[in-house]
């Protein structure tokens, strides 16, 4: 691999949660901005919040965040995700095949650390932080957290963990998540630099007004007041929920607050449960049967609850799920939670295309664009029970109650009107008004987040000095 083809940026943290992954976004936006093709990377990644790239592949979710700020589409190549029983040989290995398809295709990579790049029982161990950076030739950004307190010794202490070598190829500081007036830091910060030589090019204020952690479930969700919540919907946790981001629109309603619960948690009465997807339908259903959640979820239902479930969650609100396994082994009939009259057929040939749909429910004539993702069909068997969601009835169904919905339209809430027209459906069984349904998409108002991101980046950080030194130079 020519590693040099590729320009490569590495920021690193001096611990978790330093918000190195926040601050790789913004940068991912502010290079966009300066015409380059940019690609996010992320070695390896322990989070359990993902996303399911349009090729179906799983990839950590901040990744895809550092995508769309870089407004490219997320795939598997940014972020590995090689298991953890590999060895680091049979780990980089894979790592080279994806930088080298990214060489390809782009002209600067921005790489995320993991963790700390100091732990030196990790030595020749860790493939995520300097040792990529020695491999691609990578300027490095060291992000200093300042919200925990002593910055400054954990600044020095992970810069003398490191030997020489690697020392040398930080180029840049970034104190982050400072809460107060970064004038005050100033003694602090000339002194940093004439120990370490290393400039320090700007305080980031705490920002999480705008963004919670990047552990956090919901990046785009808004901060709100507890009297402000309106409206309250219960995601299930299913063992192998296929995506986070499908519910993001939810978490930024302002008067929306949106739960994941797990399966021995008590479900209460919110005023609408979803039912996501799954990556193995199989195993999740027959846990939601063993657990006594699929009771609990029948209950709510009988009681006036309002069920929505999409992808592999719509499959399980049916009466039975079948999965063909194939020429030589016996299908295999799963019991669904029988809340729609309707039997999916599992036939393992995924269909994966853009659509553009027309609604029926819960108000008619909303256009809908949005991404069917499914690999069975399914078949209504009560005709009279049910209605079509859409002007394709294969899209999804509701009952004719309008309490329990289905669809196969995996980024439905996207799609602001058909949202916020749903949540008026909620709103109004509480007595409370409309909101109003003439908003931008939610990818927009993702957008404009991002932006704002790079924005207040530009507005603390001298990019000009940045730029110097990591190598970058612009006209």
């Amino acid at each position: 691999m020519d590693t040099q083809a590729l320009k490569a940026i590495l920021l690193i943290g001096t611990g978790n949660a330093a918000g190195k992954s926040l601050l790789a976004s913004a940068l991912g936006r502010l290079l966009y901005r300066r015409g380059l093709k940019v690609a996010p990377f992320q070695a390896q990644s322990t989070s359990s919040m993902l996303y399911t790239t349009n090729q179906g592949e799983q990839i950590a979710y901040f990744q895809a965040v550092q995508a769309w700020a870089a407004r490219t589409e997320p795939q598997a190549d940014f972020n590995p995700r090689c298991s953890g029983d590999q060895s680091p040989e049979r780990v980089w290995a894979v790592l080279k095949q994806s930088l080298e398809r990214l060489t390809q295709s782009f002209d600067v990579l921005v790489a995320d650390g993991v963790g700390s790049p100091a732990d030196a029982y990790l030595t020749g161990q860790d493939v995520c932080n300097l040792h990529l950076a020695q491999t691609l030739n990578a300027p490095v950004v060291l992000v200093v957290d300042a919200d925990r307190g002593g910055w400054l010794a954990s600044a020095i202490g992970t810069l003398e963990l490191m030997d020489p070598t690697e020392k040398a190829l930080v180029r840049a500081i970034i104190i982050n998540k400072y809460r107060g007036n970064p004038d005050r830091l100033k003694p602090g910060r000339d002194w940093l630099e004439q120990r370490t030589g290393i400039p320090v090019v700007g305080v980031m204020p705490w920002l999480q007004n705008l963004f919670p952690s990047p552990e956090s479930i919901d990046l785009f969700a808004r901060r709100r007041r507890q009297s402000d919540i309106e409206t309250t919907i219960a995601a299930v946790r299913l063992p192998h929920i296929a995506s986070f981001s499908d519910l993001d629109p939810l978490s930024a309603e302002p008067t929306v607050s949106l739960r994941y619960i797990d399966l021995g948690q008590e479900l209460g009465y919110p005023d609408a449960v979803v039912l996501p997807r799954s990556n193995n339908l199989a195993e999740d259903l027959q846990t939601l049967h063993q657990s006594g959640f699929a009771e609990d979820l029948q209950q709510y239902a009988i009681a006036g609850g309002t069920i929505l479930g999409i992808g592999e969650g719509f499959q399980m609100l049916g009466r039975q799920v079948v999965q063909l396994q194939g020429l030589d082994t016996a299908s295999q009939e799963l019991m669904g939670l029988d809340l729609l009259p309707i039997s999916s057929i599992t036939t393992g040939d995924w269909i994966d295309r853009e659509r553009q749909a027309t609604s029926n429910y819960p108000q008619a004539g909303l256009p809908v664009t949005s991404r069917e993702f499914r690999q069975s069909y399914t078949q209504i068997l009560d005709s009279q029970s049910v209605q079509s969601l859409f002007d394709d009835t294969k899209l999804g169904v509701v009952s004719s109650s309008q309490l329990v919905w289905g669809t196969y339209l995996t980024d439905i809430f996207d799609s602001s009107p058909w949202r916020r027209a749903w949540l008026n459906r909620l709103r109004h069984q509480r007595g409370l008004s409309s909101l109003p349904t003439g908003i931008p998409d939610y990818r927009e108002h993702r957008d404009m987040l991002l932006d704002s991101l790079a924005d207040d980046v530009a507005v603390n950080i001298n990019l000009d000095r940045l730029w110097a030194a990591i190598g970058l130079h612009f006209k």
